[in-house]
């Protein structure tokens, strides 16, 4: 704490606390999305969508200053421990999309939906190739026609977190 904090009124706290918290959505969103994504779902095949990967993608371009490489690594670390993946696979590759999006605003500005979504699409694709690279340098050996299946629905769920991270920005940081 601060000086400056001691010199605040209880409201002007107050509202400083509620500002540190909406500062949090974007992560406890990613959060929520990569425990939903271990919900037990039998198929004998990865059917399930990188949601946590949608969800440093979308988040990357609606409040990228809420959305840091270093933040997106952070939560690339609690996927790998999630997932049971070697230590680092995720959290370089969500580090990664995050400073893709960056890079990418900044050259290309505001755009489309549709757009966006192509986007969303190739870096799905990038996530399962690099993924299966990065696991096969750690020593994991699996094919790659799953990884690239997994893509396709994660491109299919792409419109549903952005709907569910409009309307989290709509109310909660508006």
């Amino acid at each position: 704490m601060s000086a400056d904090y001691r010199l605040r009124s209880p409201a002007d706290r107050l509202r400083w606390l509620a500002a540190s918290w909406r500062a949090a959505v974007p992560a406890a969103t990613i959060l929520f999305l990569l425990f939903l994504m271990t919900v037990p779902i039998v198929l004998p095949w990865p059917a399930l969508p990188q949601l946590g990967l949608l969800g440093v993608f979308v988040w990357a371009i609606f409040q990228p200053g809420l959305m840091p490489p270093y933040v997106a690594f952070v939560l690339g670390l609690i996927a790998d421990l999630l997932f049971g993946l070697p230590f680092g696979v995720e959290a370089t590759l969500f580090a990664l999309t995050a400073l893709f999006v960056r890079i990418f605003e900044r050259r290309f500005g505001h755009h489309r939906f549709g757009f966006d979504w192509g986007i969303a699409a190739l870096v799905a694709v990038a996530h399962g190739g690099l993924g299966w690279w990065f696991l096969g340098i750690a020593g994991v050996d699996g094919p790659l026609r799953p990884l690239l299946l997994q893509a396709l629905t994660t491109t299919a769920a792409y419109p549903l977190v952005v709907l569910l991270c409009a309307r989290l920005q709509r109310s909660w940081l508006a």
